[in-house]
């Protein structure tokens, strides 16, 4: 197994997502050692930002960092995280205000993309 640096330890580009990524074989969450898993360890080369499949767009961005800031002030609650949201203006995906449950679909919706739904 193969495992790929950060670019800046090596002469070669690698891309911020990756453009090899599998969807997962078993959707379904299994408690068996092994299963639901994507690839097996030795079919694949091991890179940086294993499960996003494309870059995060603007907004997926903004969210993160707002997020980070959020987390970075011990705000940890979910009616603490919701009311920071709205607090530094930034709106869901489609402009409304957030709520504990809009907040907890956006991210399931945004995890699912990476992850694949459960």
């Amino acid at each position: 197994m193969r495992v790929h640096l950060p670019a800046a330890n090596t002469a070669e580009v690698i891309p911020d997502f990756n453009p090899y990524l599998e969807p997962y074989r078993n959707p379904r969450r299994d408690q068996g050692a092994g299963s639901g898993h994507i690839y097996g360890p030795a079919q694949r080369d091991l890179i940086q930002w294993q499960t996003r499949p494309a870059l995060p767009t603007a907004y997926e961005q903004a969210l993160a960092d707002t997020l980070e800031q959020i987390f970075a002030q011990r705000l940890y609650e979910l009616p603490e995280i919701v009311a920071a949201l709205n607090r530094e203006g930034l709106r869901t995906p489609d402009g409304a205000t957030w709520t504990e449950a809009n907040f907890q679909d956006t991210l399931r919706q945004l995890g699912s993309l990476a992850f694949g739904s459960p």
